[in-house]
């Protein structure tokens, strides 16, 4: 079960905040408050929406709050956007150059005691209290402070000279103001305070503060690099401390994956789908947001076994699932709750058989489910009371003929069955099921749609839609049933989905939204929203998220990171893409007008102002690409006049300046030659072969900042050579093999600004050692294998600025786990695999200057999911005596 968000160390951050003097005018009135935030046990990190409010101790009463909407201690309306890293935030209150968020009056500040109020939401869990709320002390009450308190000045907190005669106004400082002994001679300047202000003794020794200025003695700062500013005011440096790494879905979120056999209920704002099967069986989903046009994640942690012909209801506040089959025909389930992102148990106890492709409608106060198959097609079934958790069996006497792939809906006081299949010939009829009477009514044949099983019905509150399903043929048509007149409609197919079946189907108050299913062909992420009043249809999105693929690109903007290209397995290869901004958690499609045909084993580069593709194969092997500038969302075409010859598995670097192409294969051979491009001039120079490594694939490059460094490949079989290239002098040097990894392919290579550290593919096995390359001595130091991540290759490596970060791949089997390497100790730490996306190889993964992001790649089907990881950071520990 995923634990509540908790709120941890929360603490002033230690500044006077404004003043309710003369001087306020001046002053900002703010507060500046930090605090730490996690899910569980897990830092949370990424935007989260924050909602503040300044109580009194019982909590009761609102002195303030972030919009003005908070009354007797409650919620505000309105939330605050801020960004969280490693658990840790930071908020000036009372900013009003912050969306939402209102000034501080000073008066909130004659309270005795006030406190801090917050509420917290993840985008997942929903809006939580976080507690204890927090008393603002010394620098919230400076906000009134009228003078200064007796001795909260001393000698040692006032620099030589601070305090002149000029900027004292007359009488500003009287002898009632400044204790015996406060202000000694060394202080003065000549004529700085005449007898006027001075009390008998006023030049005595200096008296201690109160030690209570921002951060209370005892307190503890944490630092991101040694501080000696810190030191200077005497803080005292006690240790270190590391965060854990962690990961974090992104995106509001991708598209759950292509399924069918799942179910979807609607909650009165979102729809559910969940569970599932495309491949393998599913115990995961999402919920869409039709407002937002945007999806959030459904929590496995918990969750019911994967299965799929199962059945889900809405209460009111959760969602049931229950029955289905996966290794076998189930009985149990489970109830989700969306508030919490939470699953509880479902009993079996006096549960109906085990059965799936059963039908189940939520009454107001039971699911009752009815139909399906086990050992037999049934038409039994039996009414579950969640408040008791406890089952009571519905009669089979005049029911419908037993059957499965049938429809159920609940009308508020029956629940009407309809369609299915037992084996032979579809239905197109069906009965009314009476609760309170424990009896069964015929449902009419006349004008009904033709017989079908597997498809969707739902109920608008006085019809039943029914659409799509299987027959005779695979069907996107339907039809409406009024059970007050017995009548069937029919429903317009103009604008409909695909025909299909097996896809989920709920209604939102004035639509039915179907989604997902199968023609047999392939599983549909797509689906449409039927509007009865007009009769028509509109399409439902996919997010905004490039479709699922491999083998495409990414390059990291600085602020984004862009995915073109690759190849979504049915055997079309792509001209798409998508901009992903982690900071928005958003997607932004790329135009494909004037973009390069679709293609794969393509290689893309960031000029620092647009993304070059250039190479790859798709209907055929290619020389031409493309440089797509996100400033402009537009595409201008590379020449392909002095281009080297068309070929894909090539690599390229960015020099600064050029795009440095080389090596790769037509299918007839490996290439030892490539080109340099200058995208200023729209030109392509041709690089000398002399000295060249062999023609190869499959290898990697680097720049180091004046050659480019090639290393490695497949020509035939794996090798272990490679060379330098000197583009000012458009020559060659060969890297030494002495003390060289071992031959491969498929491995990854990054630089780290003095070394190319290299690590895993393919030789004659999988591998999991490694070399780090210096170019400056032209040697080879080996990588430890002691507590690397498994032999590997198809994976991602990105480089931190002190660590490479190696993960997922391939092995004979994918893999979802990983390492981070530090070659300053030569030591390995494991990525941790909790949250971690699924397994998979061919992905892409960028690093953005603090996280890396995981896309896409093949993990058993092809993904288009987001996720984050942020590696453990240290953290310096400063305590204030």
């Amino acid at each position: 079960m995923k634990t509540p968000l908790v709120l941890l160390g929360l603490a002033a951050a230690g500044s006077l905040a404004f003043l309710a003097t003369p001087a306020s005018a001046q002053v900002p009135q703010l507060v500046n408050y930090q605090g730490r935030v996690a899910v569980g046990t897990t830092n949370f990190n990424g935007s989260g929406s924050f909602k503040f409010a300044l109580v009194d101790a019982a909590g009761t009463t609102t002195y303030w709050s972030n919009d003005g909407t908070s009354t007797a201690g409650s919620q505000p309306t309105a939330a605050v956007a801020l960004p969280v890293t490693n658990g840790l935030y930071s908020v000036l209150l009372g900013d009003n150059a912050l969306t939402n968020m209102t000034m501080i009056p000073p008066s909130v500040f004659n309270n005795a005691d006030v406190r801090l109020r917050v509420w917290f939401n993840d985008g997942t869990t929903g809006s939580q209290l976080l507690t204890p709320d927090q008393r603002i002390a010394a620098v919230g009450y400076a906000m009134i402070a009228n003078g200064v308190p007796t001795g909260a000045i001393t000698s040692a907190m006032i620099a030589s000279g601070a305090v002149t005669s000029a900027a004292l106004a007359a009488n500003a400082v009287q002898s009632a103001n400044i204790a015996s002994g406060a202000v000694g001679s060394t202080q003065l300047a000549s004529g700085a305070v005449g007898s006027a202000q001075l009390g008998t003794g006023a030049a005595a020794a200096n008296l201690n503060a109160s030690g209570q200025t921002g951060v209370a003695s005892g307190g503890l700062v944490l630092s991101a690099t040694e501080n000696q500013a810190l030191v200077n005011a005497g803080y005292i440096r006690i240790g270190t401390t590391t965060t854990a790494d962690a990961w974090q879905q992104r995106t509001n979120g991708p598209t759950p994956g292509a399924r069918f056999l799942h179910t979807a209920v609607w909650t009165g704002s979102e729809m559910i789908v969940w569970g599932g099967t495309s491949g393998s069986n599913l115990n995961d989903g999402g919920r869409y947001n039709p407002a937002g046009n945007s999806w959030t994640a459904v929590t496995t942690t918990g969750a019911p076994a994967a299965r799929y012909s199962h059945t889900a209801v809405w209460t009111g506040s959760e969602m049931i699932v229950w029955g289905g089959q996966g290794a076998s025909y189930l009985n149990d389930g489970g109830r989700y709750n969306p508030a919490a992102n939470s699953w509880t148990p479902v009993t079996t106890t006096g549960a109906p058989l085990p059965r799936s492709d059963h039908k189940a409608v939520w009454t107001g106060s039971e699911m009752i489910v009815w139909g399906g198959q086990g050992f037999s097609y049934l038409n039994s079934g039996g009414r579950y009371n969640p408040a008791g958790n406890t089952w009571t069996a519905v009669t089979p006497t005049g029911a419908p003929a037993a059957r499965a792939f049938h429809t159920a809906v609940w009308t508020g006081s029956e629940m009407i069955v309809w369609g299915g299949n037992n084996g032979g010939v579809p239905f197109n009829d069906g009965g009314r099921y009476n609760p309170s009477g424990n009896s069964w009514t015929a449902v009419t044949t006349t004008g009904a749609p033709a017989v079908r099983s597997s498809h969707t019905a739902v109920w608008t509150g006085s019809e039943m839609i029914v659409w799509g399903g299987v027959g005779f043929a695979f069907l996107n048509d339907g039809g409406r049933y009024n059970p007050a007149g017995n009548t069937w409609t029919a429903i317009t197919t103009t604008g409909a989905p695909a025909g299909r079946y097996n896809a989920a189907g709920v209604w939102t108050g004035s639509e039915m939204i179907v989604w997902g299913g199968t023609n047999n062909s392939s599983d549909f992420n797509d689906g449409g929203r039927y509007n009865p009043a007009g009769n028509s249809w509109t399409l439902v999105t996919t997010t905004g998220a490039p479709a699922a693929r491999r083998l495409e690109t990414a390059v990291w903007t600085g602020s984004e990171m862009i995915v073109w290209g690759g190849n979504n397995g049915g055997g079309t290869v792509l001209n798409d893409g998508g901009r992903y901004n982690p900071a928005g958690n958003t997607w932004t499609a790329l135009p494909t007008t004037a973009a390069p045909a679709g293609r794969t084993d393509h290689t893309a580069v960031w000029t620092g102002s647009e993304m070059i593709v250039w190479g790859g194969s798709g209907a055929s092997n290619f020389n031409d690409g493309g440089r797509y500038n996100p400033a402009g969302n537009s595409w201008t075409a590379v020449t392909t006049t002095g281009a080297p010859a068309a070929r894909y598995s090539h690599t390229a670097v960015w020099t600064g300046s050029e795009m440095i192409v080389w090596g790769g294969t037509n299918n007839v051979g490996e290439f030892n030659d490539g080109g340099r491009y200058n995208p200023a001039g729209n030109a392509w120079t041709a690089m000398t072969t002399t000295g060249a490594p062999a023609g190869r694939q499959q290898h990697t490059a680097v720049w180091p900042g004046s050659e480019m460094n090639v290393w490695s490949g497949y020509r035939g079989g794996a090798l272990n050579d490679g060379g330098r290239y000197n583009p000012a002098g458009n020559s060659w040097t060969a890297i030494a093999v002495t003390g060289a990894p071992s031959a491969r392919y498929e491995h990854t290579a990054v630089w780290t600004g003095s070394e190319m550290i290299v690590w895993g593919g393919y030789g004659f096995s999988y591998l999991n050692d490694g070399g780090r390359y210096n170019p400056a001595g032209n040697t080879w130091t080996a990588v430890t294998p002691t507590g690397a991540p498994a032999a590997r290759f198809e994976h991602t490596a990105v480089w931190t600025g002190n660590e490479m970060i190696v993960w997922g791949g391939l092995n004979g089997s994918k893999l979802n786990d990983g390492g981070r390497y530090n070659p300053a100790s030569n030591i390995w730490t494991a990525v941790t695999p909790t949250g971690a996306p699924t397994a998979r190889n061919h992905h892409t993964a960028v690093w953005t200057g603090s996280e890396m992001i995981v896309w896409g790649g093949l993990n058993g089907s092809y993904s288009n999911d987001t996720s984050s990881y942020t590696p453990g950071k240290v953290f310096f520990l400063y305590q204030r005596p």
